[in-house]
């Protein structure tokens, strides 16, 4: 049970009415984390500006940063961003059997690419952000310097989201 009751639909504070319709186009419904953090709007806003820069615009594939936001999800262990993330790679196209895979840090049926920057999200996480030349140098060598900013921006994101979920006891929405 939420440690913070949500904000509920017939509440929603009038300066975030454009926050919540992106949200309803974007994720066809207003998440809990949302509802959650609405009771502070400027919170809000800030958390959801950054998180669609990192993970609904930029220039990397959506299904391949949902792997990104999956993967930071199952290393936090937060079943809500678990659940959030399964459920929106699903929809961009990532297969059930590459969640599986994922999950258990098996990265051999994806290309290169991906596999570098799934084991530099893991990195990030496992590391406090502390992640080693070599790995840096083996992502460099498939991603353009934004490209990078974008992947670690998402993996920060995401690391903040977890954290967010456990602290105010969301379970998967």
């Amino acid at each position: 049970m939420p440690r913070i009751p949500m904000v509920e639909p017939h509440n929603e504070p009038a300066e975030l009415r454009e926050v919540f319709k992106q949200l309803r186009q974007t994720r066809g419904r207003v998440p809990g984390m949302y509802r959650t953090l609405a009771h502070r709007p400027e919170i809000l806003a800030a958390h959801r500006a950054y998180f669609h820069a990192a993970l609904d615009a930029g220039t990397l594939p959506r299904a391949f940063k949902e792997k990104i936001a999956y993967r930071v999800a199952r290393l936090r262990g937060s079943a809500y961003c678990t659940g959030s993330h399964g459920r929106y790679a699903l929809k961009h196209g990532v297969s059930g059997e590459e969640l599986d895979a994922i999950a258990r840090s098996d990265y051999r049926a994806l290309d290169a690419g991906e596999a570098a920057a799934l084991e530099f999200a893991e990195a990030m996480v496992r590391s406090a952000g502390a992640v080693g030349e070599g790995l840096m140098t083996k992502l460099a060598a498939h991603f353009s310097a934004k490209e990078i900013v974008e992947i670690a921006a998402l993996v920060g994101i995401m690391d903040l989201a977890c954290t967010l979920a456990a602290t105010f006891g969301l379970q998967p929405d």
